[in-house]
């Protein structure tokens, strides 16, 4: 179920870590309150009409939750009966080996290869503190330039709080620059994927 449009988040601006918000005339007004420009990793989000923006109140950024929690590669959901917004954020950590034994043993990992090479390689991810149901997982392969090269799911659909899960593929790394493997998780079979860990593979 997606989160109402106007579910936003207060943090005090002392409070940024990864993300600030910077609040300007120039910005723009929302609904009477001065817009705030958000970024998050040095990357400016962006808010279409329809969308909630950031914005200041009494000296306090407001955020959209969703927003925000998801450019952390976090899970948020919303319970509309209990009106309670739940974010989660499950410890997911990846491998890219050439091999991974029966007993999850990696071997000769990487994180640069040539360009034009075609390899057979694993993903091995190490997923632990995830506290909520899920529907599926999802292991993507992504080019420079942005176009999906492999892809994997797997069907979970219950609690999994923890494992660990590798998969084998098989990739031409036919462009120069960084080629990025994300692992992205389903909450429930009508929702969309969000994105809760990448790793980079160079290509050079």
């Amino acid at each position: 179920m997606k989160v109402p449009r106007l579910l936003t988040l207060a943090l005090s601006l002392s409070l940024f870590g990864a993300a600030g918000a910077y609040a300007n005339s120039l910005w723009g007004e929302y609904e009477g309150f001065a817009k705030a420009k958000l970024m998050v990793n040095n990357e400016e989000k962006t808010f279409g009409e329809a969308d909630t923006p950031a914005f200041l109140v009494k000296g306090s950024a407001v955020l959209p939750v969703r927003v925000l929690s998801e450019s952390l590669q976090a899970l948020v959901k919303w319970d509309d009966a209990k009106k309670t917004v739940s974010i989660q954020k499950p410890n997911v950590h990846m491998f890219v080996a050439k091999k991974v034994d029966n007993d999850y043993s990696i071997k000769q990992p990487f994180g640069v290869v040539k360009k034009g090479d075609r390899l057979d390689f694993a993903v091995f991810a190490q997923v632990d503190n995830l506290q909520t149901p899920i529907y599926s997982f999802q292991i993507s392969i992504y080019s420079p330039e942005g176009e999906q090269v492999a892809t994997h799911e797997k069907v979970v659909n219950g609690q999994r709080e923890s494992f660990w899960y590798p998969w084998p593929f098989n990739v031409t790394f036919n462009e120069s620059g960084k080629y990025v493997v994300k692992f992205s998780i389903k909450q429930d079979e009508s929702s969309a994927y969000t994105v809760v860990s990448e790793k980079v593979i160079g290509s050079e």
